[in-house]
């Protein structure tokens, strides 16, 4: 059977700690964008949220399971991931944000 998430949105990736989003599915997110992209390097980074770290981890964790390198550049804002990611010129960036959404979500882009 498939499991279907609904923190999947248009642009980015985001939901509620932790029945939408959580370190098990960081860690999917993570395997899955290195074996779909199959970017070689990517960037990451994270906001100040308390659970920021924590899905960071797990993300990284799925990256470097399918051979990707990481780049953790630790607390950053997103325009710091865009900026990283194109002055390495690496194969990917992402961000571990939930913008402006409340505090108890958590999300990638």
């Amino acid at each position: 059977m498939t499991e279907i998430l609904d923190c999947f949105k248009a642009y980015d990736v985001r939901g509620r700690i932790p029945d939408q989003l959580n370190e098990d599915i960081a860690y999917r997110i993570g395997r899955a964008y290195a074996e779909i992209i199959e970017p070689g390097t990517v960037v990451v980074g994270h906001d100040i949220r308390l659970t920021s770290e924590s899905v960071k981890r797990a993300l990284v964790d799925g990256l470097r399971t399918q051979g990707v390198a990481v780049q953790d550049i630790g607390l950053c804002g997103t325009e710091e991931i865009y900026f990283a990611t194109a002055h390495l010129g690496v194969g990917g960036g992402i961000v571990v944000t939930a913008s402006h959404n409340p505090k108890d979500y958590n999300g990638m882009k």
